[in-house]
């Protein structure tokens, strides 16, 4: 069920967490519209752990198997109807939060919090091959980070003496070994009688700092599509691709068209709504109609006829969504997605193919946020969705820095 949304105000802005995740666990994300229909994406941004449940995770002597113990006495997941993926972004966001502190003020409850939280989220993808873990590009990420952290390491807090004396260097060279040990690990009753306190003892005081090739995992994200090879990066096409002129149909707004059909659309619109509705969230993902989605948000035409606007953008995106999707394989002749207004759309396939459209789509969505016809929010899930499914297109990756930044806003508002 698709919220309802009373207007198209635009929203105060709001963190968003964009995860490099496997290409299944977008569905997880998804699920949250149905699954609550009383909350809006406004709502749903990802909290880290709670004070409560971070406790558990603190004690630089627990052992892993008490910590993980009593993080699950004290997990709120259930309360608050969390799936598993769900529960595993709450402690990624933590661990985020944590590399933070221990730049700024190392101490031992930090280091407990990152290998305790980076054991716990292991623990609970290990039944998934490690080739589509879809943390594998966190572990992968954090441990190039420790890499180039420690090598500026004079540019963080040397030690804190309050918490005994432990430093960044040190916190971050103990959170890369256990990376190491966690991605080797065949199961996750390994090492479990093991404490943070134990494993700093061992690689700082005792130097047991083991080879390790992060270019293998690498790879495996590369060949997952995950990561782009290095030598193939993905190109910017000079126009969006175009069915040819045997699979065009008559509703499709080119040339001489464009103006009847609009016509048509604004008075169907009027007439009959639902069945208009109907037919504009299942376009094809053209400049033409893009444009007209445009036109209709900026002139507020949908409001004039009482008709939510947001909804009918959203439903467009994931319709749009759905068609890339099944472009990753060859058509099978048959029409695609159910759709009502007869268009033909699967001419290409493969990944150049979705690439080119993904883009066109970024394009749509900027230019709705730039404008501040939609905001962020409302497009939360149509966003977390792109970036997670398609993360292996640069244009992808630029797009969730731009939102993270919150580049939007300073280009909106000007000076």
């Amino acid at each position: 069920m698709v919220p309802e949304f009373t207007t198209v105000t635009p929203q105060p802005p709001r963190p968003h967490v964009f995860l490099s995740a496997q290409t299944v666990t977008f569905n997880t994300l998804l699920s949250l519209r149905s699954q609550g229909a009383a909350q809006t994406p406004y709502n749903m941004h990802i909290e880290p752990l709670t004070r409560a449940e971070v406790e558990t995770l603190s004690d630089p002597d627990r052992r892993y198997f008490e910590a993980a113990a009593a993080l699950e006495r004290k997990n709120t997941s259930a309360k608050e109807d969390l799936t598993s993926f769900e529960y595993c972004l709450k402690i990624k966001v933590t661990l985020d939060e944590y590399e933070q502190r221990a730049r700024t003020k190392p101490s031992w409850s930090v280091l407990a919090v990152l290998i305790n939280g980076e054991h716990r989220l292991w623990c609970l993808n290990a039944q998934t091959p490690i080739r589509v873990n879809p943390f594998l590009s966190h572990w992968v990420e954090a441990f190039q980070r420790m890499g180039r952290i420690s090598a500026a390491k004079d540019s963080y807090a040397p030690a804190s003496t309050a918490s005994g004396g432990i430093t960044t260097q040190e916190i971050f060279t103990v959170r890369t070994e256990w990376i190491k040990t966690l991605l080797r690990s065949k199961s996750k009753n390994e090492n479990i009688a093991l404490a943070p306190r134990v494993l700093h003892h061992a690689c700082v005081r005792l130097g047991q700092i083991s080879a390790f090739d992060i270019q293998t995992y690498v790879r495996m994200l590369e060949e997952t599509g995950i990561y782009d090879k290095a030598h193939k990066l993905p190109t910017v096409p000079a126009e969006p691709p175009k069915a040819p002129a045997a699979k065009r149909t008559k509703e499709q707004p080119h040339n001489n068209a464009s103006k009847q059909w609009k016509e048509d659309m604004l008075r169907r619109l009027n007439e009959q709504p639902d069945a208009a509705v109907q037919e504009l969230t299942h376009l094809p993902l053209e400049l033409p109609y893009l444009d007209f989605f445009t036109t209709l948000l900026t002139n507020r035409t949908l409001e004039s006829l009482a008709i939510e606007p947001a909804p009918v953008i959203t439903s467009y995106i994931q319709h749009s969504l759905r068609l890339i999707e099944k472009m990753a394989e060859p058509p099978t002749g048959a029409d695609v997605d159910g759709d009502t207004n007869g268009s033909n759309y699967r001419w290409e396939y493969g990944k150049e193919a979705q690439s080119r459209l993904v883009r066109i789509l970024l394009l749509f969505i900027k230019s709705l946020i730039r404008k501040e016809l939609l905001g962020t929010e409302v497009l939360y899930f149509e966003i977390q969705e792109i970036c997670v499914r398609y993360v292996w297109i640069k244009e992808v990756r630029d797009f969730r820095s731009w939102v993270e930044e919150g580049v939007g806003e300073e280009e909106v508002r000007g000076p």
